[in-house]
């Protein structure tokens, strides 16, 4: 008989930083580029729209990257500290403790022998008599290195708002909005799909979603792109 194997996605919390530095980055540095191109690109060229999404790639990386050292430690520094409070009271209350197992196991439908076996099993070491009451009484998770998931944000975010940025370079006026959006268009689609391999959702509508959420940022920033093209020249 074939073994069935189960798939689980690990990592989440990485996954997670990454792609929502991806996505910020991504939308956030193409709708600002597609409302100052609008308004700039025909009289000052495409200086102004790189040196705006430069100074939009640093400035929101830095930013992102903080934010989220910041609370990725905050959640951290918590669950460590529940971790320590938790193995304390092992120690000092073992037999307290010891009955919190049975409780838990018992609302699983437990009982008899085979309840006093798990009791006895869990708590048979201490390593695992932790782990089983953080994630079953707590419902905790060990925390990942918050520095790690500051630095894939970084990366993420400078990566997703380099995306929409770089056609800029190659200086064809409005063309390079166009292709800068293109290209913005089809990362969307994709970073849609990623998002998808944890939220289990369909990968066609997940990437559609994102398009969509892209055409309405750039429909609202080209009009007002082109609105405050029409109040620079009599300024």
């Amino acid at each position: 008989m074939e073994e069935r194997k189960e798939e689980h996605k690990e990592g989440g919390g990485k996954i997670r930083s990454a792609i929502l530095g991806l996505n910020d980055g991504l939308i956030s540095t193409f709708t600002l580029l597609v409302g100052v191109a609008a308004a700039t690109i025909v009289f000052s060229g495409v200086v102004i729209v790189i040196l705006t999404g430069i100074a939009a790639m640093v400035s929101g990386a830095i930013s992102m990257g903080l934010g989220e050292y910041i609370s990725s430690k905050s959640e951290y520094n918590y669950i460590k500290n529940e971790i320590k409070r938790e193995r304390a009271e092992i120690s000092l209350f073992p037999e307290e403790e010891k009955a919190e197992v049975r409780v838990i196991f018992n609302k699983m439908g437990f009982d008899g022998d085979i309840l006093d076996a798990c009791v006895d099993n869990i708590t048979s070491n201490e390593d695992i008599w932790l782990n089983f009451l953080i994630k079953s009484e707590l419902g905790l998770e060990h925390p990942e290195n918050p520095i790690m998931g500051a630095l894939l944000t970084f990366v993420s975010f400078v990566l997703g708002a380099f995306i929409p940025l770089f056609p800029y370079f190659l200086n064809l006026g409005l063309a390079s909005l166009f292709l800068s959006s293109i290209i913005s268009f089809g990362s969307l689609f994709l970073v849609g799909i990623l998002k998808t391999k944890i939220t289990g959702e369909s990968w066609i509508l997940g990437g559609l979603e994102m398009v969509l959420i892209g055409i309405v940022a750039f429909i609202a920033s080209y009009g007002i792109g082109l609105a405050l093209e029409q109040i620079i020249p009599s300024v």
